[in-house]
Protein backbone atom coordinates (compact mmCIF):
# COMPACT_ATOMS: atom_id res chain seq x y z
CA UNK A 1 0.00 0.00 0.00
CA UNK A 2 2.66 2.37 0.60
CA UNK A 3 4.01 1.83 -2.70
CA UNK A 4 0.90 2.33 -4.13
CA UNK A 5 0.42 5.54 -2.35
CA UNK A 6 4.00 6.89 -3.35
CA UNK A 7 2.73 6.54 -6.84
CA UNK A 8 -0.13 7.97 -6.85
CA UNK A 9 0.85 11.18 -5.44
CA UNK A 10 3.52 10.87 -7.94
CA UNK A 11 1.15 10.81 -10.59
CA UNK A 12 0.16 14.55 -11.05
CA UNK A 13 3.54 16.01 -11.18
CA UNK A 14 4.64 13.24 -13.86
CA UNK A 15 1.30 14.48 -15.92
CA UNK A 16 2.54 18.23 -15.65
CA UNK A 17 6.31 17.15 -16.41
CA UNK A 18 4.70 15.61 -19.35
CA UNK A 19 2.76 19.10 -20.64
CA UNK A 20 -0.73 18.18 -19.33
CA UNK A 21 -2.10 20.89 -18.22
CA UNK A 22 -4.58 20.44 -14.78
CA UNK A 23 -7.92 21.16 -16.43
CA UNK A 24 -7.48 19.08 -19.66
CA UNK A 25 -7.87 15.35 -20.19
CA UNK A 26 -4.32 14.15 -21.23
CA UNK A 27 -3.78 11.69 -23.82
CA UNK A 28 -3.57 8.17 -23.43
CA UNK A 29 0.10 8.00 -24.00
CA UNK A 30 0.56 10.47 -22.04
CA UNK A 31 -0.86 9.16 -19.06
CA UNK A 32 0.53 6.01 -19.71
CA UNK A 33 4.17 7.52 -19.47
CA UNK A 34 3.38 9.69 -17.02
CA UNK A 35 2.43 6.16 -14.71
CA UNK A 36 5.19 4.53 -15.69
CA UNK A 37 7.63 7.58 -14.77
CA UNK A 38 5.81 8.08 -11.01
CA UNK A 39 5.95 4.07 -10.72
CA UNK A 40 9.66 4.04 -11.66
CA UNK A 41 10.75 7.55 -9.29
CA UNK A 42 8.67 5.39 -6.44
CA UNK A 43 10.79 2.29 -6.77
CA UNK A 44 13.82 4.21 -6.90
CA UNK A 45 13.20 6.24 -3.81
CA UNK A 46 11.84 3.32 -2.01
CA UNK A 47 15.13 1.36 -3.14
CA UNK A 48 17.32 4.39 -2.04
CA UNK A 49 16.02 5.09 1.51
CA UNK A 50 15.76 1.06 2.44
CA UNK A 51 19.35 0.87 1.70
CA UNK A 52 20.14 3.65 3.62
CA UNK A 53 18.28 2.02 6.43
CA UNK A 54 19.98 -1.31 5.83
CA UNK A 55 23.08 -0.03 6.24
CA UNK A 56 22.36 1.92 9.25
CA UNK A 57 21.05 -0.93 11.09
CA UNK A 58 23.63 -3.46 9.85
CA UNK A 59 25.86 -0.76 11.78
CA UNK A 60 23.86 -0.70 15.33
CA UNK A 61 23.68 -4.57 14.96
CA UNK A 62 26.83 -4.74 14.80
CA UNK A 63 28.04 -2.68 17.90
CA UNK A 64 27.70 -3.93 21.39
CA UNK A 65 26.64 -2.56 24.30
CA UNK A 66 23.40 -1.37 25.91
CA UNK A 67 22.44 1.04 23.68
CA UNK A 68 21.95 -1.85 20.86
CA UNK A 69 18.93 -3.38 22.98
CA UNK A 70 17.15 0.08 23.06
CA UNK A 71 17.96 1.37 19.11
CA UNK A 72 17.28 -2.68 17.45
CA UNK A 73 14.30 -2.19 19.07
CA UNK A 74 13.06 0.89 16.97
CA UNK A 75 14.86 -0.26 14.08
CA UNK A 76 12.89 -3.57 13.73
CA UNK A 77 9.72 -2.02 13.73
CA UNK A 78 10.87 0.87 11.02
CA UNK A 79 12.03 -2.64 9.21
CA UNK A 80 8.51 -3.94 9.84
CA UNK A 81 6.77 -1.43 8.82
CA UNK A 82 9.06 -0.86 5.38
CA UNK A 83 8.75 -4.50 4.68
CA UNK A 84 12.19 -4.89 4.53
CA UNK A 85 12.90 -8.33 6.27
CA UNK A 86 16.75 -8.84 8.23
CA UNK A 87 18.26 -12.04 7.94
CA UNK A 88 20.13 -13.35 10.75
CA UNK A 89 20.29 -17.16 9.31
CA UNK A 90 23.23 -18.42 7.61
CA UNK A 91 21.13 -21.11 5.73
CA UNK A 92 20.47 -18.60 3.35
CA UNK A 93 23.62 -18.47 2.05
CA UNK A 94 22.62 -16.58 -1.30
CA UNK A 95 22.19 -13.56 0.59
CA UNK A 96 25.37 -13.70 2.35
CA UNK A 97 28.88 -13.30 1.20
CA UNK A 98 31.78 -15.03 3.56
CA UNK A 99 34.54 -12.97 3.90
CA UNK A 100 36.50 -15.22 5.58
CA UNK A 101 37.99 -18.16 8.07
CA UNK A 102 37.76 -21.89 7.88
CA UNK A 103 35.45 -24.55 8.85
CA UNK A 104 32.17 -26.06 8.59
CA UNK A 105 30.04 -23.67 10.61
CA UNK A 106 29.40 -20.03 9.98
CA UNK A 107 29.98 -16.62 12.63
CA UNK A 108 27.41 -14.14 11.66
CA UNK A 109 29.18 -10.51 11.10
CA UNK A 110 26.02 -8.63 9.93
CA UNK A 111 22.71 -9.49 8.65
CA UNK A 112 21.65 -9.32 5.21
CA UNK A 113 18.60 -7.69 4.39
CA UNK A 114 15.61 -8.31 1.96
CA UNK A 115 12.99 -5.96 0.17
CA UNK A 116 9.88 -8.40 1.11
CA UNK A 117 7.49 -6.18 -1.93
CA UNK A 118 10.48 -7.49 -4.30
CA UNK A 119 12.25 -10.15 -2.79
CA UNK A 120 15.54 -8.37 -3.88
CA UNK A 121 18.74 -8.15 -1.54
CA UNK A 122 18.85 -4.91 -1.09
CA UNK A 123 22.18 -5.29 1.82
CA UNK A 124 24.01 -8.42 1.66
CA UNK A 125 25.29 -10.15 4.75
CA UNK A 126 28.78 -11.07 5.99
CA UNK A 127 29.52 -14.12 7.71
CA UNK A 128 32.98 -16.48 8.68
CA UNK A 129 33.48 -19.32 8.48
CA UNK A 130 34.41 -21.05 12.10
CA UNK A 131 35.72 -24.53 13.10
CA UNK A 132 32.78 -26.53 14.53
CA UNK A 133 30.21 -29.41 12.78
CA UNK A 134 28.10 -28.48 10.46
CA UNK A 135 25.17 -26.64 10.11
CA UNK A 136 25.72 -25.15 13.50
CA UNK A 137 25.21 -21.41 13.45
CA UNK A 138 27.70 -18.94 16.15
CA UNK A 139 26.38 -16.19 16.81
CA UNK A 140 24.00 -14.30 18.10
CA UNK A 141 20.48 -14.45 16.66
CA UNK A 142 18.19 -11.19 15.76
Amino acid sequence: MTVIKGVAARVPEALEAAGAGADEVPPVGALTAAVRRAVLDEFRTRAQFTGCLAEIDALLWSRAGDSRETVEGAMTAHLRELRLLRVTEPEESDRFVVTEGKGDAFELLSPAYVDELTGKVILAGQLRRVAGPAGVKVGEEA
